[in-house]
């Protein structure tokens, strides 16, 4: 469950409501006996998890949840569920990558049972890596870049990716496999923590390690564009960003951004000018 909590801190930026306290689901954890427990409690925080990501997308996508009210899986019929169900299949084809190169087998899971045609161990691999493809959905929706004509609707009125929206979103998928992260003091891309993770593990069933740890490393968020920053800039006044000799039209620009129902960046000159303000209204 720990991979939830990465993009429970994306969400925080999103929303203006409060979430669900996710404390007794963690306290359950620690008690849990057998897996029938863990995936009960999993799906509590799954259900809490989807109904928190659901306030984040617009209603025009027609998104109502992952799950259903029976905490089963959903089938692809809207245009949300489409993108997270092409996405997350773009993650297992890497995690059975990284279990075929370390040499394990792909059908045997802990988690999840053991089916003939199942990849089992590819299906637990993916839940620690599962929020790249949840930020993969968001950012695709908060830019704005999936069109209608992306979508198809089939003869069984299921929902598809045409080719041209398959293209963006495995884009945009391989550009977040490719981000890095700080893992035992090298900058790596995620892609390869999948396959690291992976070689760790068939050395933990070997005996050549001790322990196992999917926890590490984690994504860290880091947006420009939150709740906080926007009424910061919003709150400043044009005669005291003139004081600090900057100009009008700068700060027109970004208040114009900040009142926008949209996400943004700020550059460095901008974020160093933001700073000053900060320190001018904290000196009086």
């Amino acid at each position: 469950m720990e991979y939830k909590k990465e993009d429970v801190n994306l969400l925080n930026h999103c929303l203006e409501e409060n979430f669900f306290s996710f404390s007794e689901d963690s306290s359950k954890l620690a008690d849990a006996s057998n897996i029938n427990e863990i995936m009960g409690i999993e799906g509590g925080v799954a259900w809490k998890y989807w109904n928190e990501f659901n306030k984040a997308i617009p209603d025009e996508y027609d998104f109502c949840s992952r799950i259903d009210q029976y905490r089963r899986a959903t089938g692809a019929g809207d245009k949300v569920n489409v993108m997270f169900n092409y996405g997350y299949a773009l993650l297992e084809a890497e995690c059975l990558r990284a279990i075929n190169a370390v040499g394990l087998d792909p059908h045997v899971g802990f988690l999840h049972e053991m089916n003939t045609g199942k990849n089992s161990l590819a299906y637990d691999l993916q839940e620690p890596f599962r929020f790249l493809v949840d930020l993969v959905v968001i950012n695709l929706v908060e830019s704005e870049r999936m069109e209608k004509k992306d979508f198809i609707r089939t003869e069984n009125y299921s929902l598809k990716l045409r080719p041209s929206g398959a293209k963006k979103l495995t884009e945009e998928v391989n550009l977040w496999f490719n981000k890095r992260v700080s893992y035992k003091g090298n900058m790596t891309m995620w892609s390869y923590v999948m396959f690291l993770k992976t070689r760790e593990l068939a050395q933990y069933l070997v005996g050549k390690r001790k322990d196992i740890d999917f926890i590490v490393p984690q994504y860290e968020t880091k947006r420009q564009d939150t709740s906080d920053i926007r009424q910061k800039i919003l709150s400043i006044s044009y005669s005291d960003w003139k004081k600090l000799g900057f100009s009008k039209g700068t700060l027109h620009y970004m208040k114009k951004n900040a009142k926008a129902d949209k996400p943004f960046t700020l550059n460095a000159h901008n974020k160093e000018r933001l700073d000053k303000w900060e320190k001018l209204v904290a000196n009086g």
